[in-house]
């Protein structure tokens, strides 16, 4: 018998394929390592500037570091980064404040609890309290808490997405707390999510999938959103950008895709700190308007 279909036309064992981010990038193990090193390179070039493990809550996974651009009132920029909601941390992304800082943009890398030990619910509330607490924090560290911008990857796409479609003023902030934001090769449809094998390590619950499925709940207003995925990435992820992209800019908010003629997955952080790149000049000037 042939191989039953699960989503869009795709066998559980093709959609599996289109997910399996490991397999298609063989050097992931040194890219990794590369990550952590650069990181912690990194962290020694800014410690006069670092505040590291900063908690936005009571979990010892609820913490932040913050790099600072040295600058009264300079505008923040969020980093979140990916690893499927289930895997990674703060720590091996260090490095992307780095170019940031260096243009006068302070850079709060953040950290959240991981699944399965939480659901997605919770650590979307994570992300949520890091930036009340951000808001609130403002002064005491010296950027300006009315410039506060989100960037994030893989599931901080997601993420970043979803901090951009909360009801603030539901939380105690303005509703433009966030100015603008910038997520990489997110993932905004969960559905494909809860029936590929990531499932098995995140226990989403269908309930979740539709919680936190971003496309099916966009706000009535946001702040600019840049998109941008690797040009070989798989056509998962590129209809994931390609139509959140589409239903963001029909509900009349603001989106700007920078395409990638090729690239992974991994290679798109690279591009977002390249600063003379594409990529990095749309997050500068993105946050240089905002500011």
């Amino acid at each position: 018998m042939p191989a039953a279909i699960v989503y869009r036309g795709m066998t559980k064992e093709q959609l599996d394929a289109q997910y399996n981010i490991r397999a298609m990038i063989p050097d992931h193990p040194e890219i990794f390592k590369s990550w952590a090193a650069r990181s912690e390179r990194a962290r020694d070039a800014m410690k006069d500037r670092s505040r590291l493990d900063l908690g936005y809550g009571t979990d010892p996974a609820q913490t932040l570091d913050l790099f600072l651009a040295g600058e009264a009132g300079a505008p923040l920029l969020i980093f979140i980064h990916g690893g499927y909601w289930r895997a990674q941390d703060k720590s091996e992304f260090s490095y992307v404040a780095e170019p940031y800082v260096a243009a006068g943009i302070c850079v709060a890398v953040v950290n959240y609890r991981l699944a399965p030990r939480v659901a997605i619910d919770d650590i979307v509330s994570d992300i949520r309290q890091s930036i009340i607490w951000l808001y609130g924090s403002a002064a005491g560290h010296g950027y300006d808490r009315n410039h506060i911008f989100v960037s994030g990857t893989s599931a901080g796409g997601h993420l970043t997405v979803s901090a951009l479609a909360t009801p603030w003023p539901e939380h105690g902030l303005p509703a433009d707390v966030l100015k603008g934001g910038c997520a990489l090769s997110g993932l905004y449809d969960l559905e494909p999510i809860r029936l590929c094998y990531i499932n098995r390590e995140i226990g989403m619950s269908e309930e979740t999938m539709k919680r936190q499925s971003v496309i099916d709940h966009l706000p009535a207003q946001a702040p600019p959103l840049i998109l941008s995925t690797g040009g070989d990435e798989s056509a998962e992820f590129k209809r994931h950008q390609r139509e959140l992209a589409e239903a963001w800019r029909q509900a009349g908010l603001s989106c700007t895709v920078i395409d990638q003629p090729d690239g992974h997955h991994f290679d798109i952080i690279e591009r977002f700190i390249e600063m003379d790149g594409l990529l990095g000049q749309s997050v500068l000037a993105l946050v240089r308007a905002g500011a």
